[in-house]
């Protein structure tokens, strides 16, 4: 067995586990359903599937698939925005499946960044950096029109993640930012002159010809008018989640309903937890959905604060195994595709057991391997299953 197809047992051993302690969340979530156990437990199998095929299958091949996997992805945000069901009608219902488009719309951002940015870091090509914005701008403004408010701010974060890692300096990230800055920038007059002024200092530094001055400036001045009336644009619910993360207690009965059970089932853990089936806030369901948004309440409910920081240490170890692969490969293309996967699984733990403690909005996020659902658990383990491609194949050039 030559050196570069040895198991990674790191890998390996935490990724079972987090998909163990998957399994025994939603068990205990479940309540009286047991069938949410039952078609987790089928939506993990297929995700074993998916990830012994993935592991295996050529990355020189992914990259020339970069185009076809976008435009499946945009046909199928369409079509969800069309025809989407299901709750907040984010699934795209056929038959007996739902698929939720924005999962793979993650999958699509981080395939599609790995084929573009270190080919824009190594050589100028020309228009490349605004094809690129408008290319993953396409992607994320469908997934809001889902509307899907989260995995539309959880792609911005890979991005910049990605852009990061690719070796952009300052002002490259800076100009790959300046949308979201700009959108930020616009709650006030003097923000927006104040973003205005050093973009045009980056551009300047940066020795941008003049169709770059213009197609920037006039992307950032467009955005920064339309944000304030984006507000308007978003559900009901999506605003009370905005609104509740700044004050909870507002509305206790209401929409702060979920954000204050949660924090009262991990704060009732406590160090060593109340045993498994044993948390009174999910066992009484005080807790809210306790099998998807709050699954790490019910989790940290039983298991305590020692279960917890296990849980999040397996995530960790995953997370480095994947940067160390990344870091190894010779291949541009394999090294980012691994590292947007190792930012993927950083992002959507940050968020999630940010937002059971009250830290983040409630944005609907899942916790990897985790909370219920197969849309999300088969696009994780097909992004790492390329990410154990590329560690056990990391010579490949």
């Amino acid at each position: 067995m030559r050196q570069n197809e040895k198991p990674d047992w790191f890998f390996v051993v935490s990724l079972l586990l987090l998909l163990s302690i998957g399994l025994l969340s939603v068990y205990s979530a479940s309540g009286s359903l047991k069938s949410l156990f039952t078609h987790q437990l089928y939506f993990i199998l297929a995700g074993v599937i998916v990830f012994l095929g993935a592991s295996v299958f050529p990355l020189r091949l992914l990259e020339e698939s970069a185009p076809l996997i976008y435009g499946i992805t945009l046909i199928l945000l369409v079509l969800t925005i069309l025809f989407g069901g299901g709750p907040a009608g984010r699934w795209l219902q056929a038959g007996p499946v739902n698929i939720q488009a924005s999962e793979i719309a993650k999958l699509c951002v981080i395939v599609l960044s790995a084929r573009w940015l270190p080919a824009l870091r190594r050589e100028f090509v020309p228009g490349g950096v605004p094809l690129y914005l408008s290319t993953v701008g396409v992607l994320t403004v469908l997934t809001l029109l889902q509307p899907d408010l989260g995995t539309a701010a959880a792609i911005v974060m890979i991005v910049f993640g990605m852009i990061y890692w690719a070796g952009f300096g300052f002002s490259w990230i800076f100009l790959f930012l300046s949308p979201l800055s700009a959108a930020i920038s616009s709650i006030k007059f003097v923000s927006w002159i104040t973003f205005t002024a050093l973009l045009c200092g980056v551009l300047y530094r940066s020795g941008a010809k003049p169709r770059r001055w213009v197609f920037f400036l006039v992307m950032t001045s467009f955005i920064a008018a339309a944000t304030p009336s984006a507000w308007g644009l978003l559900r009901p619910y999506q605003q009370a989640r905005l609104t509740t993360f700044l004050n909870p207690e507002a509305d206790p009965y209401g929409a702060g309903w979920n954000v204050i059970q949660s924090k009262v089932a991990v704060g009732s853990g406590g160090v060593t937890g109340q045993g498994f089936l044993k948390g009174s806030q999910n066992e009484l369901a005080f807790l809210p959905a306790r099998h998807t948004d709050f699954v790490f309440s019910v989790w940290a409910e039983e298991w305590g604060f020692i279960g917890s920081l296990f849980l999040l240490s397996l995530y960790a170890v995953l997370a480095w195994r994947i940067l160390l692969g990344a870091r190894r490969s010779l291949n541009p293309f394999n090294s980012t595709i691994g590292a947007g996967t190792a930012i993927f699984i950083i992002i959507h733990v940050a968020v999630n057991v940010g937002m059971t403690l009250g830290m983040m909005p409630v944005t609907g996020l899942p916790l990897p391997l985790i909370t219920y659902g197969g849309s999300h658990i088969i696009t994780e383990m097909m992004l790492l299953g390329f990410s154990y491609n590329v560690i056990r194949n990391w010579r490949s050039y």
